[in-house]
């Protein structure tokens, strides 16, 4: 893989369904975040993820998940959820996000690690399965093929 990697920025408002009782986002609702900045990504390269993923049977199961918070942000900030793509391979994606503030300060950083599998959860390779699927992918975001 290259050291520049596709990257999305996703702009939401934080919302009081975010928040805790104390007015300050919610940990766990970063990681929904983290799944609307990787559906927006798919989408913006032309692979939204129903159609191109889930209508076909295949899964993208979530095998890690981690995040790092820096900053609080609270109902109404405006934040922008960055999604790169980090590691891309014939059984698994990598993405890393940034949520950041309207003035472009780290609020969050985190990772999340996906395997693709069939409906039945058996993992398999993305390229031999689904091969125009796979090109498509390696050419939209000029990545080597192994």
């Amino acid at each position: 893989m290259t050291d520049s990697f596709p990257v999305v920025d996703f702009e939401m408002r934080v919302t009081w369904g975010d928040s805790d009782p104390a007015g300050i986002s919610y940990y766990a609702r970063t990681f929904d975040w983290f799944t609307n900045g990787r559906m927006n990504f798919f989408r913006s390269y032309g692979f939204p993820y129903m159609e191109t993923f889930h209508d076909k049977g295949i899964a993208l199961i979530n095998l890690h998940a981690d995040c790092d918070y820096k900053k609080m942000v609270t109902p109404g900030d405006k934040i922008f959820i960055r999604t790169s793509l980090t590691d891309f391979s014939r059984t698994r994606m990598t993405f890393t996000y940034q949520v950041l503030t309207e003035d472009g300060k780290l609020a969050e950083e985190g990772k999340t690690l996906h395997a693709f599998t069939d409906t039945a959860g058996k993992p398999f390779n993305l390229s031999k399965r689904f091969p125009e699927l796979w090109d498509q992918m390696i050419e939209k975001w000029k990545m080597p093929q192994e």
